[in-house]
């Protein structure tokens, strides 16, 4: 087995990559790579509009239709030190998004269920206030350990799929996972049953249609 057996040719991921965003763009799905520094990168960078991705897959296009191989050249001449601040750019843009979406999902579980009685055990205001911010640190704490853990899992393996499933055994186990899925439980059996008591007073009203019906048609055979 030589060195170049595990390596994935610049072919494979034109195609691979074209082939997701074909498939995928029109069912309105964002725009997919194997990476996940790019669209961080363009956003950190100055980019807000879809007109600046469209601009750089022209680019792309024209670059290969009017250099071909020769661009590769100048591609693989690109400083590796600027590549990397260009990735440590990317990565401080996925923290920092991440970070931010991590307190803003707090905020908006809190905000959602602030008449919950569950969120005013205390008897004076700052008791209260007291409660709901040890709580809300609780859950960021909960969902970072559930983030981090992940990230680290995909990190040292390299496999996304192995750091999306430890995320998942950790939101479970220190999480929140197994009362969510409890109150998911709960509230599909509570549909359900709602649905079968609607569905069987109109059963109830066809079968006494039918009954009616069917009387009707015997007093007019017995007048005639």
């Amino acid at each position: 087995m030589s060195s170049n057996d595990a390596v994935i040719s610049r072919k494979e991921v034109s195609i691979s990559v074209g082939l997701m965003n074909l498939l995928f763009c029109p069912f309105g799905s964002m725009p997919n790579c194997h990476g996940a520094g790019g669209l961080a990168g363009q956003h950190r960078l100055g980019a807000r509009h879809g007109a600046s991705v469209l601009f750089l897959g022209v680019g792309k296009i024209l670059l290969a239709i009017f250099f071909g191989k020769s661009a590769l050249t100048l591609l693989d001449a690109f400083p590796t030190s600027v590549l990397g601040v260009m990735l440590a750019i990317a990565g401080q843009e996925l923290a920092t998004t991440g970070f931010t979406l991590l307190v803003r999902s707090v905020e908006d579980k809190f905000q959602n269920n602030e008449d919950d009685e569950d969120f005013n055990l205390g008897e004076t205001d700052e008791e209260i206030l007291a409660d709901i911010a040890k709580k809300k640190s609780l859950l960021l704490r909960q969902n970072v350990v559930v983030a981090v853990t992940t990230a680290i899992v995909i990190i040292a393996l390299g496999k996304t799929h192995y750091g999306a499933l430890s995320g998942w055994i950790t939101h479970l186990i220190y999480g929140d996972g197994i009362r969510e899925i409890k109150l998911w439980y709960r509230v599909r059996e509570s549909t359900s049953t709602t649905m079968s008591e609607d569905i069987t007073p109109t059963n109830n009203h066809l079968e006494n249609n039918v009954d009616d019906t069917y009387e009707s048609i015997q007093n007019d055979n017995e007048y005639k």
